[in-house]
């Protein structure tokens, strides 16, 4: 999907204002795109990814995506979350495995965020040294989506968003 596409897609993930402007592409990195906007005179960056495959036992669902979000602050604060494209099975877990590493997120609706700062750090490295990454989520319906995302261009997107952001 092309960057500009993403970013409108994923625009109501970040809970932007309604009168929020749309998010400025900043680049991409193989398999990873950037964005930032300004909110509250604030900038914010944050970069997404498509999975390359989609498996599971669901008729339809909207765009899936992961992304991880820079909001300022000191130290500003990087935040990993998932949208599955449905809405989550409440009081679900989502499954993020990488590598043999297993990462648990809660979910509230249409998506998944870890528990701590200390778990966005851990998965953040994790997703740093892996190439691949499968996220397992159980919709309201009780049906199952396993997608697979690169893990291609991580690292060189996500020091381009925190240089993004940096100042």
């Amino acid at each position: 999907m092309r960057p500009p596409i993403i970013a409108l897609l994923l625009t109501p993930v970040l809970s932007l204002a309604a009168a929020a402007q749309t998010p400025e592409f900043l680049g991409s990195h193989r398999d990873w795109n950037v964005y930032a906007f300004t909110d509250d005179s604030q900038k914010i960056c944050y970069m997404a990814s498509e999975p390359k495959k989609q498996e599971g036992d669901y008729t339809r669902r909207g765009n899936p995506a992961v992304l991880v979000t820079r909001r300022p602050g000191s130290p500003a604060a990087d935040e990993v979350s998932v949208q599955p494209g449905y809405s989550y099975l409440e009081d679900s877990e989502v499954e993020v495995s990488i590598g043999g590493r297993k990462f648990m997120l809660f979910t509230l609706g249409e998506h998944a965020w870890t528990k701590s700062e200390d778990a966005d750090q851990a998965l953040i490295d994790a997703m740093k040294r892996g190439n691949d990454m499968t996220v397992r989520g159980t919709s309201t319906r009780r049906t199952y989506s396993l997608d697979t995302y690169s893990l291609l261009g991580f690292t060189a997107a996500y020091q381009a968003m925190v240089e993004a952001c940096s100042n």
